[in-house]
């Protein structure tokens, strides 16, 4: 497709009706976000999925949604219609004095890497993400690591202790822990240097406080209607909530259908 303009979606809340989770992956879309999504790229609009989710977690949205463009790991890899344009790691001494803390005080800590997903032994939730996975043993420290995880509702279990890398609470059960330069942003800066695109023409829609940077990076920013209020206070536009057809009724507010 002639690319002419690029609009980043977050996944939960913004693409996801949250409150469906529960149903299988394809009824959690609404159905007017998927004749949005076909709406866009027939007028040469290119979708990104812009996701705190490694690829592998993100890929069956991307398959279903026919989206073949990403922003994964927050920030730390990107596809460009399936291809990898960038990938960017953790320090490996770093790497392994925090999972050596991470051992010391029994955090469950897992891991996303080049090589898939890596898991410490005493991680039990992320086994059944339905992908494989490696235990790692005591001596052994994963390599190229794009971010760790920690699965917990207390973001103190870590946040008390690890200065070094950002901390942020991703959902009611889950930890991203990446650099602190690092961030969506950084990805959408990354597209628009490939596709040699100005910020004027991009877009972004999202809900959470984690997608805060990302609409402040791109030229027009848009919150969902179920957003929290600090999202609300920064986009330039509120739609309606995801499953009152929010992405649908933005994009044709915006013109991205003409």
């Amino acid at each position: 497709m002639k690319i002419e303009r690029v609009a980043f979606f977050d996944i939960d809340g913004t693409l996801f009706d949250s409150s469906k989770y529960h149903l299988p992956i394809e009824q959690q879309v609404p159905e007017s976000t998927y004749l949005a999504i076909e709406k866009l790229k027939a007028n040469g609009v290119l979708p990104i999925i812009a996701t705190g989710r490694w690829k592998n977690r993100a890929q069956d949205l991307g398959d279903l949604l026919k989206i073949d463009s990403f922003i994964t790991s927050n920030g730390q890899a990107v596809h460009i219609e399936n291809d990898l344009v960038y990938q960017n790691y953790i320090d490996q001494a770093l790497v392994e004095r925090t999972i050596d803390e991470m051992r010391f005080r029994d955090v469950p800590g897992f891991f996303d890497t080049k090589k898939g997903l890596h898991l410490l032994p005493n991680v039990v939730r992320a086994r059944n993400y339905g992908e494989p996975f490696k235990i790692v043993n005591d001596s052994e420290y994963p390599e190229n690591v794009l971010q760790m995880l920690v699965t917990t509702e207390n973001i103190r279990i870590v946040s008390d202790w690890l200065t070094e890398l950002k901390v942020v609470q991703t959902g009611p059960s889950h930890l991203d822990i990446y650099p602190f330069d690092v961030s969506k942003a950084n990805g959408i800066d990354r597209v628009l240097e490939i596709l040699n695109m100005d910020i004027s023409q991009t877009y972004a829609f999202g809900d959470a406080d984690n997608d805060l940077e990302m609409l402040a990076k791109v030229g027009t920013s848009v919150a969902m209607g179920n957003g929290t209020d600090n999202v609300k206070k920064a986009a330039d536009i509120i739609t309606d909530e995801v499953w009152n057809d929010g992405i649908y009724k933005a994009c044709e507010q915006l013109g991205l259908f003409d």
